[in-house]
């Protein structure tokens, strides 16, 4: 099973009427629920990619252009209950409890929050620590004219930064993902780590056989918090 496939089934199991995507992309999942005959709704940068924001008409999906941590969440007009954060949390430049305890006061009590990422401490990563490989990307010696021009929404100091490409900043352990939820007044709902490609094969088998001993290398954290 997909990633995108699991994280969609966990969401219909939420007792949710509306859910909104919160940097969609190209709306995999948006486009799942919707087809799985949900109320979903969805937010994008505006500095996003075109492709970003194609899709959403063809498939009937409102489509808000808003920045997610100096936006705001009012201009949705939908009683959103579900708010989804799915592989983007890694890539923030703002602290994420800006984002947090925004969703926070948007959610009616008993609304859900969803946030999937990267595990820091999964297969791959600590492979790359043995390896003495770099555990994200490297930094650009030059940037695209784009992520120049994306990157003022957050690097205003007018030197280059590491961070002014579209790289990750920084990947969390499951702890971490779990103390954001709480610090920012969520309780937790569920919480789990996800192997992504659990089946065995030649090329995933050590990877699967290390996750089987040490959960913790997993490939993805999820949490699900509560208002």
């Amino acid at each position: 099973m997909s990633r995108i496939q699991s994280t969609i089934d966990e969401l219909l199991a939420l007792p949710c009427r509306t859910y909104c995507d919160l940097g969609p992309g190209r709306g995999a999942l948006s486009i799942g629920l919707k087809k799985a005959g949900r109320s979903v709704v969805a937010v994008e940068a505006p500095w996003a990619n075109k492709e970003n924001f194609s899709w959403a008409g063809e498939h009937g999906i409102p489509l808000y252009s808003q920045e997610f941590f100096t936006g705001d969440l009012g201009v949705i007009k939908e009683p959103v209950d579900c708010f989804i954060l799915a592989h983007s949390i890694a890539h923030f430049r703002f602290s994420p409890y800006v984002l947090f305890e925004k969703i926070h006061r948007a959610l009616p009590p008993g609304g859900y929050f969803y946030l999937s990422t990267v595990n820091g401490t999964s297969f791959e990563r600590v492979l790359k620590l043995f390896r003495g490989q770099p555990l994200t990307e490297r930094v650009s010696p030059k940037l695209s004219t784009r992520a120049l021009d994306i990157s003022k929404d957050w690097n205003r100091s007018g030197l280059p930064q590491i961070w002014d490409d579209w790289m990750h900043v920084k990947e969390y352990t499951l702890g971490e993902v779990r103390d954001l939820f709480t610090n920012s007044g969520f309780t937790i709902h569920s919480s789990h780590h996800r192997n992504n490609y659990p089946g065995y094969t030649r090329s995933r088998w050590k990877k699967n056989t290390a996750i089987s001993l040490f959960p913790r290398m997993a490939d993805e954290n999820v949490v699900i918090g509560r208002k």
